[in-house]
């Protein structure tokens, strides 16, 4: 059994291996011979970038995923008066980001 699990934007497969599953035959005709610990063995093999996925994961879990104190910067802005809203930067990323979305999906 071939094992290939791709993660888009990552530039190719993050985990690739195999398993292999092998069974000793006996002499009396290709029978199964009885399983024993050498005869019936089980392999795995991961790419060794599947550590450094494991790693990067790992360390991403430790990054807050809000930004309080520009939370709290934004917050005391609005309540200034100091805050303003550029519709057309907005709109530029709100397209740009529609456009990633189509791309990746090819």
């Amino acid at each position: 059994m071939k094992i290939n699990s791709n993660i888009p934007g990552l530039g190719g497969p993050a985990v690739t291996g195999s398993v292999s599953r092998g069974t000793a035959r006996a002499s009396n005709g290709g029978a199964p011979a009885a399983s024993t610990a050498n005869s019936d063995a089980d392999t795995v093999q991961i790419d060794p970038r599947a550590s450094l996925l494991a790693a990067a994961e790992s360390s991403l879990g430790t990054v807050p995923t809000v930004d309080t104190a520009r939370v709290e910067a934004v917050k005391q802005a609005i309540a200034q008066g100091r805050f303003s809203i550029n519709s057309e930067v907005i709109a530029d990323r709100l397209l740009n980001s529609v456009k990633d979305l189509i791309l990746t999906q090819r």
